[in-house]
């Protein structure tokens, strides 16, 4: 008779969470088995063993849908702006090596008409020689 009670007693509790979670925003208020086991003060498997699994997940979709989302529509909308933002930057990255490659074509074509080697522009710089300090020095 005691597991009766206290299932009665669990059961109860759950369900006035759930009653005053739901007109709560999620960031406030998380509706999942966690986190209502955490806040009643029960382990996670009673409320799995009691079968009050299934009334956690509905309180969870009134939540959602109290405050105009969708779970699954918000994240198919995310997913859907983050691949157009990172379209567009493919785009944008693309025209911009575009460009770039049609100016270094028109320096290679300026340095062959001016009589320097186009390999010449790709050459890396000499170091300087720093051996001897010039601290100090006049101009």
């Amino acid at each position: 008779m005691g597991c009766k009670s206290k299932q009665a007693e669990v059961s109860t509790a759950v369900r006035a969470y759930l009653a005053t979670g739901e007109s709560k925003p999620p960031e406030q208020c998380q509706l999942d088995v966690a986190h209502v086991a955490a806040a009643i003060g029960v382990s996670r498997t009673s409320i799995y063993k009691y079968g009050l699994v299934e009334e956690i997940r509905a309180a969870a979709q009134r939540q959602q849908e109290s405050i105009g989302l969708l779970a699954g529509n918000s994240a198919y909308d995310k997913q859907r702006e983050t691949i157009q933002k990172l379209r567009e930057d493919l785009k944008q990255t693309e025209e911009r090596n575009r460009l770039l490659l049609a100016q270094l074509n028109l320096i290679e074509a300026n340095a062959a008409r001016l009589g320097i080697d186009p390999e010449e522009l790709y050459r890396p710089l000499v170091k300087p020689i720093r051996s001897v300090s010039r601290h100090g020095k006049a101009r």
